[in-house]
């Protein structure tokens, strides 16, 4: 049997937002190489490269976002290359979010690398750039060969960005963390569509209501009956993906890998991979595996509830920001896990919503912590936010921001978002869910708020320490007969202890005075080298010509959650309706 299929210019029009990012990938590695090589380490003090590059990186989503929305606008929606990529309205959606969070990286990027001194700015980008590009084709894919090609990109990409920072142990240990769990799951990942390939004889899709691309759908709508083959395949995806969404017990990597990645990156990918993810998983199990929906609801049943209660439980003891961010990341896995089991245009809808809203807040989270991360990956415990505010107030008011909306504090976007998918749940059928949902987001409203409080209303570690060094010293003078003071150490009244150790004098007895020694000058202790090390980055030093890009991220964040808590909901939600419909 021979097949021969010729790509049309409406193929190629489908995938403009792909190709666009593609592009500009390439053309940054090619100026990176027409930079200025200054300094005494090749790229290291070339002013241009740390802002050019980072432009055109900014340009390249910016065009990819336009792309998106001219097909929003004027494309046909149907699908590219034989069925393959899909360029419906729920991919356009999914790339919102996607481009939202590789746009707010890119801006947070500029300035924390120029502050650790980090070069390969060409390299950075264009894997940035990359990462998002396989995001983009693991949302579109309607065929298992593409979904394992957008996986793997997105991936690789990944892993050598996590441990771009090669001077930092952890670092490195969070991209090999990752390359060796990510290649399991994705083993796992594999293997299930090769059994689901032989169980069905096809790896399309198929799409809803319409036979031109025949795949799984098709099949199963003929053929109900599970097989054993079958079973097991949709077994062996649910544990590729739950790792991809960090849904416990799959979410070991989360915390370590967040923790010792850059946080721009972190930012990025802690809401790209999970929106590329989430509506893959959904696209498969809520559309193409709709005909068995009996075998699979129960296991994600389970999973969102023990990753909603597992992942608050394990924030609450966590005294750094970033993995106390990587488990509030899972527990917003669970809750998203919940549009999955109620399944239809409404369940849908409110994980695409949810993604939109989830993709400002968390990413601006993690960048203003990119604004207190230094080259030995401390500034962001706990102790270190301590007193933020009074140090450095507009820095813990943005992030008190994302971290209210994180909690679903209105009018940010968190709350909007979990009250859609709170009402899917309560209108799917499952008032379980939602209660569920609702008493493990005010558990984690405990440990956002404590955060808040530590950079709010407790002082900073150096002030404590300087406030126990001055104290009062009190004396006993006894009234002796050449009318000098000793300190009482013990005794009767009136009787001072012995300089010698001997005892109590036996001296005349007088009245006992307490006298108030004058104060010492209080001597400040030389501040910790952690310490230093951020006084030096707060008053300027490498990367403070940078530093408004970190400020313009942040607005630009503080901006999006709030106007998707506002404004833009009711809008964006009818959207997404029509955008589940075409999934």
């Amino acid at each position: 049997m021979s097949f021969t299929y010729i790509a049309s210019a409406a193929d190629w029009a489908r995938i403009a937002p792909e190709l666009v990012l593609a592009g500009v990938a390439l053309l940054v590695l090619l100026v990176d190489l027409l930079l200025p090589q200054t300094g005494s380490v090749p790229r290291e003090q070339g002013a241009a490269n740390f802002f050019v590059l980072p432009f055109l990186a900014l340009l390249g989503v910016l065009g990819a976002l336009a792309a998106t929305i001219v097909l929003f606008v004027v494309g046909d929606g149907q699908r590219a290359f034989f069925g393959l990529v899909g360029s419906d309205w729920g991919s356009l959606y999914a790339y919102l979010a996607i481009l939202s969070a590789a746009g707010l990286g890119i801006i947070f990027s500029p300035a924390y690398l120029k502050r650790l001194k980090l070069v390969h700015q060409g390299e950075y980008y264009a894997l940035f750039l990359t990462a998002a590009l396989g995001m983009m084709l693991l949302a579109a894919a309607t065929s298992f060969m593409t979904l394992f090609l957008g996986l793997e990109t997105l991936s690789l990409a990944l892993y050598i960005l996590c441990g771009f920072v090669t001077r930092r142990q952890s670092s490195q240990e969070a991209g090999m963390k990752y390359f060796l769990l990510s290649s399991f799951a994705s083993a796992f990942l594999l293997y299930g569509v090769a059994l689901i390939y032989g169980a069905t004889g096809t790896t399309r899709f198929g799409a809803r209501g319409t036979n031109a691309f025949p795949g799984v759908l098709q099949f199963l709508q003929a053929h109900p009956q599970s097989t054993a083959l079958l079973l097991i395949g949709i077994g062996l995806l649910t544990v590729g993906f739950a790792f991809k969404v960090s849904a416990i017990p799959f979410q070991m990597w989360t915390p370590d890998v967040y923790e010792g990645a850059p946080a721009p990156v972190t930012a990025f990918m802690s809401v790209g991979t999970k929106a590329a993810a989430l509506v893959a998983f959904a696209r498969v199990f809520v559309v193409v595996l709709a005909p068995v929906v009996a075998d699979w609801q129960a296991v994600v049943w389970t999973l969102a509830v023990l990753t909603m209660v597992g992942g608050n439980l394990l924030a609450l003891v966590q005294r750094n920001a970033k993995r106390l961010l990587a488990y509030s990341s899972v527990a917003h896995a669970g809750y998203l896990l919940i549009g999955v089991v109620v399944g239809g245009a409404t369940g849908l809808a409110a994980i695409l919503f949810y993604l939109l809203c989830y993709a400002f807040l968390n990413a601006g989270a993690f960048g203003a912590l990119s604004a207190l991360e230094r080259l030995d990956n401390s500034g962001c415990d706990r102790e270190d936010l301590r007193g933020l505010w009074f140090r450095r107030p507009w820095l813990a008011g943005f992030l008190a921001f994302f971290l209210l909306g994180l909690a679903g504090f209105p009018p940010m976007a968190g709350f909007a978002a979990k009250y859609y998918l709170f009402l899917a749940a309560l209108q799917g059928g499952h008032p379980e869910l939602l209660l569920i949902g609702v008493l493990t987001s005010v558990l984690g409203m405990y440990y956002y708020l404590r955060l808040i409080a530590a950079m709010f209303m407790e002082p900073a570690r150096e002030a404590q320490a300087e406030s126990l060094e001055v104290t009062p010293t009190l004396a006993v003078a006894g009234a002796a007969g050449t009318g000098s003071s000793m300190p009482r150490v013990s005794g009767p009244l009136g009787r001072t202890a012995s300089p010698r150790g001997g005892g109590a004098s036996s001296g005349a007895a007088g009245p006992a005075v307490a006298v108030k020694v004058a104060p010492q000058p209080a001597t400040r202790r030389a501040p910790a080298p952690a310490a230093s090390e951020q006084l030096a980055e707060e008053e300027g030093l490498p990367g403070r010509s940078l530093v408004w890009t970190t400020w313009l991220g942040l607005g630009l964040a503080a901006l999006g959650a709030l106007a998707l808590g506002t404004v833009l909901p009711f809008w964006l939600v009818d959207l997404a309706l029509k955008a589940a419909a075409a999934l």
